[in-house]
């Protein structure tokens, strides 16, 4: 992502050989491998091109590459950076001799060399030269600078030895790290970056900023346009806590695209500097997280799953393991519908705790800096610096003028273009998009940004009946290529049959995730040079393009904001992908002067929803507290909530913040979630009057014959087996009542004929705000099913009669209308549990191919949280037995023998069964195929048996077991 002078591809040679030293200190037994044949077994899969060669006895470090990954052994701690604890205790030294001879087959020795085949080409970065008739702006000819003439930001190279001298930073409970030139860093990280990224500089911001993030250990939020080169600040601060400090490393994303993304691009350098990554996002993720004796982990996760990661880590006594949590879009506090609100409760927690983790926060689009930096106790540092600067206009009929903020007419340099259309042309394409997408395609690509998902089909549509005919003729093997891949993965388009021929696509949350991955690469590739796309793909994936083009100054129905509008046109222009970059606002006439606005407005403040978003905000975070002893008194209560953003914000929101607390505590006490501990009894009723002394007194006042509690400061709470349960889940309170509900009914009268009914219990409440039954669809489906499936539609209350009537758009009142539409929910599920296709489902369901598979990810997480659900309630442990393994089989709904193969990064149903049936059945055979995706998902099944093995032995007197051969 940045700037740099000549793209040079190095080949990156490491030394293929495997050394070891002898820790006699441990046991004689270590100096060479235990097993040859069972590491041969793992590591063949790396196809190491030159065979590894055992030095035995070796303390020379120097003949280690730059590029060797180091785990356990203990060399001289003056020369390596990276380097383990020696165990140090005669009765641990006694242990481990014994239980090298009690682990056979298991080697101790953890340095590896994964080769140079990890560095691919396409790994670097390859711009094609830029011609002097790409300089130049197609709509204001005479106003564009020249390539001589535009102003290239002076930056500073920084990949150098800087003149000070080498630090020494001391760890606590570690041994000290030398520090190098590279921002305390090894110079194998700086080389690192050099070839993979193909960064050899960095932007002068990059360099002040990193310099104030390593001259202090306070939290740090920075902020600056999208392009900038913010996540490479947020990687090189990672990387020093897990190799110098090392701890491990949290990465917050808002999307799961982002996540894998993410997971993706950090494979290869996981690989080269010894850590693991490990992702937490969708139905993946472990909890609690396997404890790492051998390596560190960078977690990549979204909100969601960093909430449920953090609450682990603090209920098993683990959060020391992480040193730093990076929160990418920090902005997103304010965001309603939850996210915000488990955004703060996770902060918040952190900051409550008092201890040594570092929050970084980075945001493009953030107005109340200050208010974020108090609540999170960090300094700021902020430029408005962009590689690429972008050149703004706003369009209405033939007329485009240039966005000038500094000038006070705002809109200047009128131009006129009718691009001549026929009149036929013309009528259908009256905003003249197609001559705005020629003047720079196929050569240059294109974003359009459209207000509603129909609407960027219907533009795709339009453009190939506007669009020259010979585009067509624009990379048609690609083209091929790409349509092929589309059919194998669940089904092609008609839609996209159609445009993709012209280099156009469409993109939104109603494709498939693996046809938005398709077309993403297909785009960066050149192979699409339109893609017509919502608003969400500008806070998504990576995907910048030279013009970016804002078909109406909508979002939905609401009218833009500053914010989106910045993230929007931010994709315009990006570092090494050419010198300009440009956006076009399209709008009627009537719609100038609020666009006026818009241009000159002030960028949105992240205001805290806590107090909004009861069940993920204040409930939540009240609960979790007491869950994790946190808090558990009414004044760590009160206590734990002025850590918050709220209590900084709730004059501006108008709140009063304690009393929201009392309130909430009264509302759970009251609702049977949590109660009051005492010595003689557990008070939780919902017919119970809470007194709060301080509050006044014709309010505290108790009632005659009610039973009553007072609330004191030191009144302390703690979870009913209910609340318990939710938490555990976790489950909103509202879904745990009725999950309780259903589950005791199903007690008594569960069909198990069928998996029907099993799917039923765990479809998620929520889903039916998705998916809107359709009444003749449900009716033929209702009829079409067997008699001991009806047997369970009947149990729920739908019978013949009630699908005749759903047939006429009656909602029968013999049974509840959420019953009714979980039901129809199930049925869809139901189809994809028998192996039919996304497609084929969507179709016959009338339903977005794309919500249907987010639906399948969301019922096999409500499966894992029902199952944790009942562990907490004893009564329905025989779900848990029976549900266990729902999660797993709905979240790939493929045959067991495809499952495997499933596990694989990127792999869905249509790829594995062409994985399968050409003789690739295992991961061992796939990791022979030399991808670094597959020799990082290897080392970590190597890692997490290792570390199982490990927990198993830990305080057993080894050498009193005796092994029989």
């Amino acid at each position: 992502m940045q700037i740099f002078e000549e793209q040079q591809t190095q080949d990156v040679k490491t030394d293929a050989t495997v050394v070891s030293k002898t820790l006699q200190n441990i046991s004689p037994g270590l100096n060479e491998w235990q097993d040859k044949s069972l590491m041969d077994q793992v590591f063949a899969q790396f196809d190491l091109q030159d065979k590894e060669e055992v030095i035995s006895s070796s303390h020379d470090n120097t003949s280690l590459h730059m590029f060797d990954t180091l785990y356990k052994e203990d060399y001289n701690q003056s020369n390596m950076c990276l380097n383990i604890e020696r165990r140090s205790s005669d009765k641990a030294d006694a242990n481990v001799s014994q239980r090298d001879k009690l682990i056979n087959n298991i080697s101790y020795l953890h340095i590896t060399n994964f080769g140079s085949d990890t560095l691919e080409s396409d790994s670097h970065a390859s711009f094609p030269k830029i011609e002097d008739k790409q300089d130049k702006s197609p709509i204001l000819k005479t106003k564009c600078r020249t390539l001589k003439e535009y102003k290239v930001p002076r930056k500073k190279l920084c990949l150098y030895d800087l003149e000070s001298k080498s630090e020494k930073v001391q760890n606590k409970g570690s041994s000290s790290v030398e520090h190098s030139s590279f921002y305390g860093l090894p110079d194998i990280i700086k080389k690192l970056i050099q070839d993979v990224k193909g960064i050899r500089e960095l932007y002068q911001w990059q360099e002040e900023c990193l310099k104030l993030a390593t001259t202090t250990k306070k939290n740090l939020i920075y902020t600056l346009p999208t392009s900038g080169g913010k996540t490479l600040v947020a990687e090189i601060l990672m990387f020093r806590e897990i190799i110098c400090n090392k701890k491990s490393a949290i990465f917050i994303l808002p999307y799961v695209a982002l996540v894998q993304e993410k997971v993706q691009s950090m494979a290869i350098l996981a690989l080269k500097l010894g850590f693991l990554v490990e992702e937490y996002a969708g139905t993946k993720g472990r909890y609690p997280p396997i404890k790492r004796r051998r390596k560190n982990s960078m977690y990549i996760c979204t909100t969601e799953k960093a909430l449920g990661l953090i609450n682990c880590f603090i209920e098993t006594n683990r959060l020391s393991e992480i040193g730093i949590i990076v929160v990418d879009e920090l902005h997103l506090l304010g965001e309603s519908g939850g996210r915000g609100a488990t955004l703060e409760g996770l902060l918040t927690k952190i900051m409550f705790l008092k201890n040594t983790i570092r929050l970084i926060g980075m945001s493009a689009t953030i107005g109340n800096i200050k208010e974020i930096a108090q609540f999170l106790n960090a300094d700021t540092y902020s430029q408005n610096f962009r590689p690429v600067e972008i050149t703004e206009y706003v369009k209405y009929e033939n007329h485009t003028w240039v966005i000038d903020l500094k000038s006070e007419e705002l809109l200047t340099d009128a131009t006129s273009n009718d691009y001549k259309y026929s009149d036929d042309v013309a009528l259908l394409d009256p905003d003249r998009i197609g001559g705005l997408i020629m003047e720079v395609a196929p050569a240059d690509s294109c974003l359009i940004f459209c207000s509603t998902r129909k609407n960027c089909e219907n533009v795709a549509l339009l453009l190939t009946k506007v669009l020259p005919k010979n585009l067509s003729n624009y990379k048609t093997n690609e083209k091929k290529t790409l349509l092929n891949a589309l059919k194998t993965e669940e089904g092609l388009c008609p839609t996209l049959q159609k445009t993709i021929k012209f280099g156009v696509a469409y993109h939104h949350s109603g494709l498939t995730s693996e046809e938005r991955r398709l077309l993403e690469d297909a785009f960066r590739e050149g192979t699409l040079c339109v893609i017509c796309c919502t608003s969400t793909l500008a806070a998504g994936v990576n995907l910048p393009a030279r013009r970016v083009i804002l078909r109406s100054p909508y979002v939905g129905n609401q009218f833009l904001n500053l914010s989106r509008y910045k993230q929007m046109i931010g994709r315009a222009g990006r570092a090494g992908m050419g010198i300009l970059g440009e956006s076009i606002l399209i709008c009627k006439k009537s719609e100038i002067d609020k666009v006026k606005e818009l241009l000159t407005s002030q960028m949105d403040d992240s205001l805290s929803s806590l107090h909004v978003e009861n069940d993920r905000g204040i409930n939540n975070l009240i609960l979790s507290a007491i869950q994790l002893n946190l808090a558990t008194t009414r004044s760590e209560l009160h206590k734990l909530t002025t850590a918050t953003l709220l209590n900084i914000q709730q004059n501006r929101v108008g709140v009063n913040l304690r009393a929201i607390t009392d309130e909430t505590i009264t509302a759970l006490l009251k609702c049977g979630v949590i109660k009051v501990k005492s010595k003689g009894s557990n008070v939780g009723d919902s017919n119970v009057t809470v007194i709060i002394p301080s509050q006044e007194p014709e309010k505290s006042a108790a009632k005659k014959g009610v039973k009553t509690v007072t609330f004191t400061r030191e009144t302390k709470f703690q979870l009913c087996d209910l609340g318990q349960a939710a938490m555990k889940g976790p489950i909103d309170l509202n879904t745990a009542y009725a999950l309780y509900e259903d589950l005791k009914t199903a007690e008594k009268h569960l069909i198990l004929t069928d998996n029907l009914h099993l799917l039923y219990l765990v479809t998620p409440y929520d889903s039916v705000s998705q998916i809107t039954p359709v009444g003749s669809i449900y009716y033929n489906v209702v009829m079409g099913l067997t008699e001991s499936q009806m047997q369970i539609a009947r149990l729920l209350g739908i019978t013949e009669a009630t699908a005749n009537k759903l047939r006429d758009g009656i909602m029968p009142k013999s049974v509840e209308k959420r019953v009714v539409h979980r039901f129809y929910v199930t049925l869809i599920v139901y189809e994809l549990w028998n192996h039919h296709s996304v497609y084929t489902v969507a179709e016959k369901y009338q339903v977005n191919r794309g919500v249907i598979q987010s639906l399948l990810n969301t019922v096999s997480l409500f499966a894992s949280s029902v199952v944790r659900f009942c562990q907490e309630l004893p009564e329905f442990w025989t779900f848990t037995e029976m549900l266990r393994t729902f999660s797993k089989r709905l979240s790939y709904c493929c045959p067991s023998e495809l499952e495997t193969l499933m596990e694989l990064p990127s792999v869905k149903i249509g790829r594995a069964r062409q994985l399968y049936k050409a003789g690739y059945r295992t991961l061992q055979s796939i990791a022979k195929a030399n991808s670094r995706d597959i020799k990082l998902l290897i080392l970590q099944r190597v890692e997490d048996l290792k570390d199982e093995c490990e927990d198993v032995l830990d305080g057993i007197e080894v050498s009193q077991i005796e092994v029989s051969l």
